[in-house]
């Protein structure tokens, strides 16, 4: 949807549409897709992203996926254009084409890779191709550079003692896929965490039966179970009216796999001594009056992660922001 964006802020900056609104009250996303792993095709990517956007810079850039496409997941490649991708990004980030970077669906290992690789190593693209991008003047920013630098140009890339750790991280969190190693190494080295699917996809605040397996077009495992499975008290207690037709049941996307696939997988935590916890207390009900999204979404920002889920309905967009004036126990 890049084209659609920078052609509606293009039009909105231009024509005042929102009066005083400017490109620094904006902040713009974006994410490299599997495809266009490794250096060359990753730094094209950002010029086209640019380009489509029509803006000099972009808040924060993310590598959508550790892997390339086409390619199989033993195959040593993956790691070479993670890493040559990664560059292109830092090439960018010193630039001042992207203000930020970071990377999404990381395992520990990939991150441990990226963030504690030698300072000498080799970097194979010395030149810097000029990322001159032509924008209207609404969009345009005095702090943005038009150009990469001559002493840039001449010299090359960047040294690597110049290497940038990831701003940003972004991976599916919330109560029944609490990934603890990951959140504890973000800590530990400064990067922001990110958190998709805060509502399991809908599934964790959906008060329909789930779908049989066979309907579940992502994985071969049985869906997760929906809410009134998982955890009936907190849901009954926590949010008044549950079960009648205004309750959030629009949300019925298939997740992840089952329970027991879930705990196979030995990165992968289950975070139910928060749900027990508050569960206990049914006097929680009338302090909160909170819809079973924002509880969850604020267990995702009380877990340090930057939320950002998705609605097309204003009410529930407002509540989606009306996170700050509860706290949960225990999280």
């Amino acid at each position: 949807n890049e084209a659609a964006i920078g052609n509606s802020l293009k039009r909105i900056l231009e024509e005042n549409l929102v009066p005083g609104l400017t490109r620094q009250d904006i902040f713009l996303t974006s994410k490299l897709a599997p495809k266009d792993q490794g250096y060359d095709a990753c730094y094209q990517a950002v010029l086209e992203s640019l380009q489509n956007l029509q803006v000099d810079y972009i808040d924060l850039y993310l590598i959508h996926w550790p892997g390339t496409a086409k390619l199989k997941l033993p195959d040593p490649q993956n790691a070479i254009n993670r890493m040559g991708s990664w560059q292109a990004l830092e090439d960018l980030y010193h630039a001042k084409k992207l203000r930020a970077i970071g990377v999404s669906n990381y395992t520990l290992t990939h991150l441990t890779q990226l963030v504690e690789r030698p300072l000498h190593l080799d970097r194979t693209h010395p030149q810097v191709a000029d990322t001159t991008i032509t924008t209207s003047s609404a969009l345009a920013t005095p702090t943005t550079l038009e150009t990469v630098s001559e002493t840039e140009q001449t010299q090359g890339r960047p040294p690597a003692r110049t290497m940038v750790i990831p701003h940003v991280h972004q991976f599916e969190l919330h109560p029944r896929l609490l990934q603890k190693d990951i959140i504890q190494f973000c800590q530990q080295h400064k990067i922001q965490v990110q958190a998709y699917s805060s509502l399991g996809e809908g599934r964790l605040i959906s008060l329909t039966p789930p779908p049989p397996p066979a309907m579940d077009p992502h994985y071969n495992a049985s869906p997760m179970p929906g809410a009134l499975d998982i955890m009936p008290d907190l849901i009954r207690k926590y949010f008044p009216g549950t079960g009648d037709e205004s309750g959030p049941n629009d949300l019925h996307n298939d997740v992840m796999g089952s329970e027991a696939a879930l705990e196979t997988n030995k990165n992968v935590d289950v975070d139910m001594k928060s749900v027990v916890v508050m569960e206990s207390d049914t006097s929680r009900q009338k302090e909160y009056s909170k819809r079973a999204a924002q509880i969850l979404l604020r267990w995702g920002l009380q877990h340090g992660a930057v939320v950002i889920p998705k609605s097309t309905h204003p009410e529930r967009i407002r509540d989606n922001i009306n996170l700050y004036g509860f706290e949960l126990d225990s999280v």
